[in-house]
């Protein structure tokens, strides 16, 4: 997912297995895929014919296969290309939004897979657990020598059961150097995500369960979550050995995301590790997993207002106070109210008093008569009055980072965490700030 990548091999229609068009795909990180063929699947003369009218039309799915043996499955492919008369041949090109290696899938749907295996940043420092072991030993006052060791123990594992048939382990690998003899010994350590499925299912659903807990991470973090490697398994794709074992292929997914995926934060800026919730991890987690239709919208609000940005607009503010209504309005129906309906100010009012015990919300100078009507201008843009206050600049920046430690606790509350786990994970929260 972050290399870039060109594959060279010969490409086909499904139904059309024999007419076989060489040709390059091309994957370039977050950015596009691209598949250039020299020729066409169809009549060189038809198909400039049909692209000089626009009836060139978008084929869902392509498979391709390499000399050894390799398959790729390209979905939602849209063609384009330029007509160059001089030639006898057409070039044709498509864009491609998912590729997948080492297998062939006849559509979208196919319910093949039990297991999803991501990469994620920052997951590894999240965990904070590190199983390779570093030591100098001296001697008269110089360094003599250091040792590395890694044992393998299943204790390093996280699993949990979560509902409707899916298990979460979050595992760890250690990838050693190809040999004593080289010159540069590079020891990669990390944690893996796996999703393990009791039925087959299709990609989609899968990735669906692993984006629930990149979300996840993206609180405990407080920083954008980007996929760094997407790796699938299949029942049906692997090679016995003569002893029985089964070896399955590992199935790579590639496509282009908008998240970043390098990790240069250290754990310190996190709003809470895994050592600090790890008594509570299975509920909470579960509890996530968990979350219906009325809880997405906020949890997307709340991941979209924690994104790193270079710039601040009053679309962030809007999106935290919105975030907030919804919560009050879904989760806090009973919240008292003076007249027939109830206000904005009462809602955000209430959700203040409800974690006045965090530190940070009791110190808060918060001003919702300012918030209501900096709300009320930037959604609908009324005319400004001259006793009227709305937030701009620096000012609205701080309501709304005010407003987001109130938006956090909510969200945190709801995923099961009890009031002494907020107050310790939002005691962090303030130092960090």
């Amino acid at each position: 997912m972050v290399d870039k990548i060109e594959i060279k091999e010969y490409w086909f229609l499904p139904s059309k297995p024999d007419n076989r068009v060489a040709g390059t795909l091309y994957y370039f990180p977050n950015k596009k895929i691209v598949l250039e063929l020299i020729g066409s699947f169809h009549d060189p003369h038809a198909y400039m014919a049909a692209l000089a009218n626009g009836d060139d039309k978008c084929k869902e799915v392509i498979w391709g296969e390499s000399s050894d043996a390799k398959h790729i499955t390209l979905l939602n492919c849209n063609t384009y290309g330029s007509l160059n008369f001089s030639c006898s041949f057409p070039m044709q090109k498509y864009t491609v939004q998912y590729c997948f290696q080492g297998i062939h899938l006849s559509d979208w749907t196919d319910e093949i897979f039990n297991k999803i295996t991501v990469k994620l940043s920052y997951l590894t420092k999240w965990v904070n657990h590190y199983c390779v072991n570093y030591s100098i030993p001296f001697k008269n006052d110089r360094m003599h020598g250091f040792d590395l060791k890694f044992d393998r123990d299943d204790s390093n594992e996280i699993s949990v059961q979560l509902s409707n048939g899916f298990d979460l382990k979050l595992e760890y690998a250690c990838s050693p150097p190809g040999t004593s003899h080289e010159e540069q010994l590079i020891i990669a350590q990390s944690y893996l995500l796996n999703i393990i499925s009791k039925n087959t299912e299709s990609f989609w659903t899968l990735l669906k369960q692993t984006s629930k807990f990149k979300s996840f991470l993206t609180l405990g973090t407080l920083n954008t979550i980007g996929y760094q490697t997407i790796q699938f398994c299949s029942p049906n794709e692997f090679q016995e050995l003569n002893n029985g074992e089964k070896i399955f292929h590992p199935i790579y997914l590639y496509f282009n995301q908008h998240d970043q995926v390098e990790a240069n934060t250290s754990n310190k800026d996190f709003l809470f590790t895994h050592n600090l919730i790890e008594n509570s991890f299975d509920s909470v987690i579960r509890k996530w997993f968990s979350f219906d239709a009325q809880m997405a919208p906020i949890l997307k609000h709340l991941i979209e207002s924690i994104k790193e940005k270079n710039i601040f607009n009053t679309g962030d503010f809007l999106i935290v106070v919105q975030a907030l209504e919804g919560y009050a309005t879904r989760f806090r129906p009973n919240i008292p109210k003076k007249g027939k309906r109830i206000t904005l100010v009462e809602q955000l009012e209430y959700l203040r008093n409800e974690f006045n015990y965090v530190q940070l919300i009791k110190n808060m100078s918060l001003d919702l008569a300012i918030v209501v009507n900096s709300r009320h201008y930037y959604s609908h843009f009324f005319n400004k009055k001259p006793n009227v206050h709305v937030a701009d600049g620096i000012e609205l920046f701080e309501l709304t980072q005010s407003l987001k430690v109130i938006l956090i606790c909510c969200v945190l509350r709801e995923t099961g965490f009890d009031q002494i786990e907020i107050i310790s994970i939002m005691n962090a929260y303030r130092d960090r700030t």
